[in-house]
């Protein structure tokens, strides 16, 4: 598998309508993203806006609009905008790439909810994706990243019967940790919990708030630890 850009791209172009299907309604089944994305909420005291980076058919978007939160979504795939776009009309959305937003201006938004878009990422490249977000956050502005912890790739040739080449990448937390660092984030906490079964891939998932520092030179680092094996 290559696994391009444009692989990736005409991947989920060709099976935006299946996964919205599926999982448009997804947060109603899974109690602990909903919690996490209440304290990225409750962390966006001074409001702003929130970036759903690589937002799918928008479920994490639609969810933090119906908290009160001003929200708008980003996706590589254009089918997967006009699906979100089609589910979530209130919302906006648009098409863009996580390593370079060039459709985004500097200092656009007060909080980055970045579920899962890492993974598609080659590892050489993380670093830049993660400046590409640090950029577009306020200075002060918190990011919400999950990833499936492990090591490797899984590659999927078919979804939904149809072919894709796709590859999904695994992260452990030390290391990602490491990439936020060198991008230029401060790292506030790490959560895990167990996957839901039957309701998601069966992965353990990792949770890091981290923000961008109000004052890089003088700041200070802090980072909590913690895991939820509550499921």
């Amino acid at each position: 598998m290559s696994a391009s850009p444009d692989n990736y791209r005409a991947s989920y172009d060709r099976v935006a309508a299946d996964y919205a299907r599926q999982f448009h309604h997804e947060m109603a089944r899974k109690p602990f993203d909903r919690l996490m994305l209440d304290w990225l909420v409750a962390r966006i005291a001074g409001g702003g806006t929130i970036c759903d980076m690589g937002c799918g058919p928008g479920q994490i978007a639609r969810y933090l609009h119906d908290q009160g939160a001003v929200v708008g979504g980003i996706d590589f795939s254009g089918a997967m905008v006009q699906e979100a776009q089609r589910l979530h009309p209130a919302i906006p959305f648009q098409q863009g790439d996580m390593l370079s937003l060039t459709g985004v201006a500097s200092a656009s938004f007060a909080g980055i909810a970045a579920f899962y878009s890492i993974i598609h990422i080659p590892r050489p490249q993380v670093v830049q994706a993660l400046n590409e977000l640090r950029r577009i956050l306020l200075p002060g502005g918190t990011l919400l990243l999950t990833f499936h912890i492990g090591t490797g790739i899984r590659q999927m040739a078919e979804w939904y019967g149809q072919p894709v080449d796709l590859d999904f990448l695994f992260f452990e937390r030390e290391e990602m940790k490491g990439y936020l660092g060198a991008a230029g984030f401060m790292l506030d906490e790490v959560i895990e919990r167990d996957p839901y079964v039957g309701v998601e891939v069966e992965t353990r998932r990792a949770y890091i708030f981290a923000h961008k520092p109000a004052d890089p030179v003088t700041e200070p680092g802090s980072l909590e630890d913690s895991d939820d094996t509550s499921g």
